[in-house]
């Protein structure tokens, strides 16, 4: 069940030996195959799985699956979770987007929660990406909340039970957050509030100290008492409007109040004869399926996933995928989204006639489709199966570097993601675009995968090289989340790549006017995917995580 030779850190000096014991008998049932070549073990369970990024955020939505739960339960409840032990990445402060799929009635659904811009008029104010002014209004209560509300079958308290005991108990800090922790210390020293959470002693948190927020345990009390109305309109939204008019932000009570999660259709298309169901504008669902729409037209399984001619292929298909959304994409309900002409496979074929398959092109326009009318990630599964793929984030690792004085909560740092001008400018009550992209992937109409990975501009690229792995390489679902990664853009001849690629490969793809630029094996920089798979021959489900994030997979 555990991924690599680490401690869980379940922090048994303060009082958790029994979800210890918990844990232990849950591993019974669990079997980790280690596939060839991989860190992490591949992990296989019947009756319900959940891959996190964090092991405490997996062993949460394990504990209400084994309680009798769903997969919304257990998402939510790894969400809230994620959101103590992964602070960095998600929280109460941030925002995100989730793909539901419910076996009883066949439907899928998309809960968009991302945050959204303050009703007052900020045209006039430049948004940095620390301090106050670069805090949007938060999505995640709403939106988890109201998955739990709508299709999920415990209480709130239940399903936030793990995460006020992470908080109140602490957890042990990993090498990876307490190397963000030092990343960003200098602004971070800059909010007494936020210090005080990451540096108690005065010094920050190092890897193997004791993780303490008990004013966010107190917050989460409040909010499984109370209801997502406590967040939006009680004491927690005094809090956070009385901190924003001490310093300068511009996030009102009226604001929070008027938030709402807003359930959407979500983004579908085909690869191969799959079905791909991915999170709708204004994230990053859409260019996901497009780019593997331009990928249909070649025959990738004909040569070695990593071949110069596939990476250089695919680069090609990112730079026309990304190229286009940022012509077209951002918030549905302020601007009209050409998805049909964007999904359209002829439109794929028209864009890859463009492709020199010789030559890198360094420069992209987007195209004109017809129209006819750093972040986390989670994948559940339950034995029903219900899936839930769910993508959290504060924008940058710890947002905006505030915390709001007494609560324990830290602040995205989203309103830096507007563009300058198109369908992701700026405006006030309007949602930013992200390139978030929670997926689901079925055949004859029956989900056997859900997916999922952080990583900023990388995700999009990222979701396509999984899919492409998994589908046209038949690898493993472990095996293709180790695959060494590369992104390439629309703007310029660089492709960033792990420097595990061949160098045969990525000599060839110098020759042809590409600038390399090497990260090192399994580099935080390309985020941390995680996905179930489910066989549907069998049932049994293998799950993978990410050795590039502390990510776990648990199942029983």
């Amino acid at each position: 069940m555990a991924q690599k030779n680490k401690s869980v850190g379940l922090g048994m000096k303060h009082g958790v030996r029994k979800f210890l014991l918990f844990l232990l008998a849950a591993f019974v049932f669990a079997l980790p195959i280690f596939a060839a070549d991989t860190i992490n073990a591949e992990i296989t369970a019947r009756n319900g799985m959940v891959a996190s990024a964090q092991p405490l955020a997996s062993a949460a939505g394990l504990e209400i699956l084994m309680a009798g739960g769903n997969a919304i339960d257990a998402a939510i409840a790894a969400a809230f979770a994620l959101g103590v032990v992964e602070p960095n990445a998600t929280g109460l402060g941030g925002e995100g987007m989730m793909v539901i799929y419910l076996a009883e009635n066949k439907t899928t659904i998309a809960i968009d929660y991302r945050s959204m811009a303050p009703l007052a008029d900020m045209s006039k104010i430049k948004f940095g990406s620390e301090g106050h002014v670069a805090v949007a209004v938060p999505g995640t209560v709403a939106g988890l909340c109201t998955a739990l509300k709508d299709y999920g079958t415990k209480s709130l308290a239940e399903v936030m039970a793990p995460a006020i005991r992470y908080a109140r108990n602490g957890f042990i800090v990993s090498e990876t957050l307490a190397q963000t922790i030092a990343d960003r210390f200098d602004p971070i020293s800059r909010n007494e509030a936020l210090l005080q959470i990451l540096a108690p002693e005065g010094l920050p948190l190092q890897t193997g100290d004791i993780f303490k927020n008990p004013d966010l345990a107190v917050t989460l009390e409040k909010i499984a008492a109370g209801g997502p109305d406590v967040f939006y309109k009680g004491d927690i939204a005094d809090a956070i409007a009385q901190d924003m008019a001490k310093n300068g932000g511009f996030i009102t009570k009226a604001d929070l109040a008027a938030y709402r999660a807003i359930k959407r259709e979500p983004v579908r298309g085909t690869y191969r004869g799959y079905e791909i169901v991915s999170a709708p504008p204004p994230v990053g669902g859409i260019s996901v399926i497009e780019m593997l729409n331009m990928l249909e037209c070649f025959d990738i399984a004909s040569e070695q996933p990593l071949s110069p001619r596939n990476i250089h292929i695919m680069a090609e298909v990112m730079k026309r995928g990304f190229a286009d959304n940022s012509a077209y994409v951002g918030d549905p309900d302020f601007f009209q989204i050409p998805v049909t002409g964007l999904l359209d496979k002829e439109y794929a074929r028209s864009r890859v006639q463009e492709i020199d398959m010789n030559k890198v092109t360094t420069s992209i326009k987007a195209g004109t489709p017809d129209e006819h009318p750093s972040t986390t990630h989670l994948s559940v599964v339950d034995r029903h199966g219900n899936m839930v793929a769910l993508t959290q984030t504060i924008s940058g690792f710890w947002g905006a570097c505030v915390a709001v004085p007494g609560t324990g909560i830290i602040l995205n740092n989203e309103m830096q993601n507007w563009s300058s001008r198109g369908p992701n400018s700026y405006a006030p009550g309007k949602r930013m675009r992200t390139t978030i992209a929670p997926t689901i992937i079925a055949k004859d109409g029956n989900p056997f995968v859900t997916m999922g990975t952080p990583g900023a501009g990388r995700i999009i690229s990222t979701m396509v090289i999984l899919t492409v792995n998994l589908i046209d390489f038949d690898m493993g679902v472990q095996e293709a989340i180790e695959s060494p990664r590369f992104y390439a853009r629309d703007t310029e001849k660089l492709l960033s790549l792990e420097s595990r690629i061949p160098k045969e490969t990525q000599e060839w793809l110098k020759s042809i006017g590409y600038s390399i630029k090497e990260y090192p094996p399994f580099d935080l920089f390309f985020g941390g995917a995680q996905a179930i798979l489910v066989d549907p021959k069998t049932g049994i489900m293998h799950g993978g995580a990410d050795p590039r994030r502390d990510g776990a997979v648990f199942g029983f």
